[in-house]
């Protein structure tokens, strides 16, 4: 053969595999599709209680966050006989496949989803049918959709793109596998590396095959770059565990209601997968996501169930839900572990010694002691890869809280939960390793997320291949718990850090929301008050005791924690409906407090674990009381003994008098024991500062005190 140039050899390489995977999918007769199109979800039993209408390709279907059943059918033509048929499946939105019973078998995606197209395309439009046709078979299923995509966009203008009946090429697509992980391989090796070279010659050898694409060429092609395909890597320095992952917002760019359907597809598309690929384990954390499977999709949670009990599907995190460390409270925090852990406990026998926090914005300092508390023993995030001006020094390390209490904490050193398991992955994996040296093993964690989806094919396909290939570590799949229990075994050489994991990013989240944030301190505070009134009326009067009614709202209270939700970076729809169930919480709540008793008199309880002195009001005055730690204090064996006034811009009582002005801000100060006045010429004890802000409510300019806004505008201050 002719001396090729090289760069001509890296020209027609990316050419030959564009070609292979446009030839691997032949569409050989399309699906009718009717479609039942309603505003909100209904379940399978109600799918033909929408607005009806026939759709094909290139008819709209919907507007966002608008719902369909569609009803597809096809019959496999007989020029297909012997061929492996699938369906392939875009109608601009998100779909799942369902059985004639109403259980979920597989999700779809649209191609056109917005993602990080670095980590691979997001889109799941092929779904397997028959492995070998006769001719004559007739399709006959149901599709739910939702008009958005993974990130909650309207595309397309709610259009369907393609409902076909396809062949697929399987020699064909096996060997676009071989020669794409092949050529990606070769991307990150050095070019001036043998292993390099001899992948270039081989790939554009079999490119030299494969001017006609037939079953005969690609037989001699596939033979050709097996070698090189197989080539082992030595004995390795680091390993790489790998395991499927889908990373779900319970809300963000889109509605509770879609995070409840997007389990489904996902849950529903791992089990589907498992079925083709032998070695896949997938991971999913958060009970209430598999709450919500069981309470709206029994049938799925029992296969969900199922490989929980053989080992394929891993729970993971200690938590109810993936839950914001720094808003919510420390008994908050308990209380997710606590369900979170007796959920996986209840329903699979599992517990659960890892937390699971891949995305959530920083971590109090508080965080170790509480887990050490409920057996939690290790801890994941990759967030803190995503620091804005200081790269966080560790991968692997103990995480030393408030007490002196630690966990074993691990951040995958590819710094994503969406990992494409690309090589280009497993090489930034071992580059960014801080650890490498002391620790053997790195956490790869792969699948479309944060919308959901988890893996595909794609991904599976390239691990096949990269078990143990030369020029990079080799990858297995496995459990995550499977992996912090092998790192524990050196747990003496790893680094420390000691308090807070602070987030350098989404600072300006902790300003945003603040109603939703009110509330959930008010929810935790009246919980705790609740909780401790009802044990006492328990305990002293034999009331029962309303379990199961605090539970239920302590969970709900607990999904509002969510990452996304209470630190304020959801849609305003998020914020109007949770509004509007933390209203219906609270009245619940207070009904508990406030329950009347006949023989009850006029009394002052203080809920806290430690003495409080406060003023109180009845019908005969101001009154100062001293109650003890979790105590009661009559309020009529007190005299009044002062007085509280609020008026004209004044708040008074027995000890100061404050005036305000109608900025808000504090004009005068009267300790009236001495009278003395704090203010100096009447000069504000403190002034109100506005500052240009570019931002969004994301994040805030670390420079912002260098950027006073030129014209203030000051919101008088209600007198009331």
């Amino acid at each position: 053969m002719k001396h090729i140039e090289r760069f001509q050899q890296l020209q027609d390489i990316p050419g030959i595999i564009q070609r292979l995977k446009q030839a691997i999918y032949i569409p050989v007769a399309p699906l009718s599709a009717e479609a039942w199109v309603t505003p909100e979800p209904v379940p399978f039993d109600r799918r033909k209680e929408g607005k009806y209408h026939p759709i094909q390709p290139g008819e709209k279907w919907g507007d966002l966050w608008d719902c369909a059943w569609f009803h597809l059918q096809g019959t496999v033509p007989d020029t297909a006989v012997g061929e492996s048929i699938v369906f392939i499946l875009d109608v601009n939105g998100e779909g799942c496949l369902f059985d004639e019973k109403g259980c979920p078998t597989r999700g779809i995606t649209n191609v056109n989803s917005q993602f990080d197209t670095k980590l691979g395309r997001p889109g799941k439009r092929i779904v397997p049918f028959l492995k070998q046709a006769s001719g004559g078979e007739t399709a006959d299923f149901w599709m739910e959709a939702g008009c958005n995509d993974l990130f909650g966009r309207f595309c397309g203008n709610g259009t369907v793109v393609q409902l076909d009946i396809a062949i697929c090429k399987e020699d064909i697509r096996q060997l676009y596998y071989d020669m794409l992980i092949l050529w990606e391989i070769a991307q990150v090796q050095d070019t001036e590396s043998a292993r390099y070279a001899s992948i270039i010659h081989t790939l554009y050898r079999a490119g030299l095959l494969l001017t006609d694409i037939t079953p005969e060429s690609v037989a001699k092609a596939h033979d050709l770059i097996a070698p090189e395909l197989d080539k082992a890597g030595e004995s390795p320095s680091l390993k790489i565990h790998a395991i499927g992952h889908a990373h779900i917002d319970l809300a963000w760019l889109w509605p509770i209601r879609e995070t409840i359907r997007k389990g489904a597809r996902t849950f529903s598309t791992a089990l589907e997968l498992m079925e083709r690929y032998p070695d896949y384990i997938f991971g999913a954390s958060q009970p209430q996501l598999f709450s919500w499977m069981k309470e709206y999709y029994p049938a799925l949670y029992s296969k969900i169930a199922q490989r929980v009990k053989d080992g394929r599907i891993e729970p993971q995190g200690a938590m109810w839900v993936e839950a914001d460390t720094n808003l919510s409270g420390g008994e908050s925090l308990i209380r997710q572990c606590l369900y979170g852990k007796s959920f996986f406990k209840k329903e699979f026998g599992k517990d659960i010694r890892v937390l699971w926090l891949p995305d959530v914005f920083g971590y109090t300092a508080a965080l170790p002691q509480i887990l050490k508390k409920c057996g939690v023993d290790y801890f994941c995030t990759i967030k803190l890869s995503w620091n804005t001006y200081n790269e966080f020094p560790f991968h692997t390390f103990h995480w030393y809280g408030l007490d002196g209490s630690h966990v074993l904490a691990h951040m995958p050193p590819e710094g994503t939960y969406n990992s494409a398991a690309a090589p280009s992955s497993i090489q930034k994996a071992e580059r960014n390793y801080a650890e490498k040296g002391i620790c053997d093993e790195a956490l790869l964690l792969f699948g479309i997320g944060d919308g959901g989806g988890g893996p595909g094919p794609e991904h599976l396909e390239r691990l096949k291949r990269l078990k143990n290939t030369a020029g990079l570590p080799p990858v297995h799949q496995a459990p995550a718990i499977d992996f912090f229990e092998e790192i524990g075994l050196k747990q003496d050489e790893y680094p420390e850090y000691h308090g807070e994991l602070y987030l350098e990013k989404h600072q300006g989240t902790y300003t945003t929301q603040a109603k939703n944030k009110w509330y959930n301190r008010l929810m935790e505070r009246l919980l705790h008050d609740a909780e401790l009134l009802c044990s006492m009326h328990w305990m002293q009067r034999n009331e029962i005791y309303p379990r199961e009614q605090l539970e239920s709202i302590w969970k709900e209270v607990l999904l509002y924690q969510f990452h996304d939700i209470i630190p304020g970076s959801s849609i305003r729809r998020v914020y109007e409906e949770s509004l509007e169930r933390y209203a219906q919480l609270k009245q619940q709540v207070e009904s508990l407090i406030n329950q009347p008793r006949s023989d009850s008199k006029l009394a002052v309880f203080n809920s806290l674990g430690w003495e409080r002195t406060a003023y109180v009001e009845d019908n005969t005055g101001w009154k100062k009381l001293q109650v003890p730690a979790m105590g009661i204090h009559p309020v009529q064996e007190v005299k009044p003994n002062g007085s509280c006034i609020m008026a004209d811009g004044t708040l008074e009582n027995a000890c100061l008098k404050v005036r305000f002005n109608d900025q808000g801000e504090i004009v005068s100060l009267v300790d009236k024991r001495t009278d003395r006045e704090v203010a100096i010429s009447g000069q504000p004890l403190h002034q109100w500062r506005l500052f240009v802000d570019e931002g969004d409510a994301w994040d805030i300019s670390i420079d912002y005190r260098n950027k006073p806004a030129e014209n203030p505008i000051l919101l008088e201050v209600s007198q009331k």
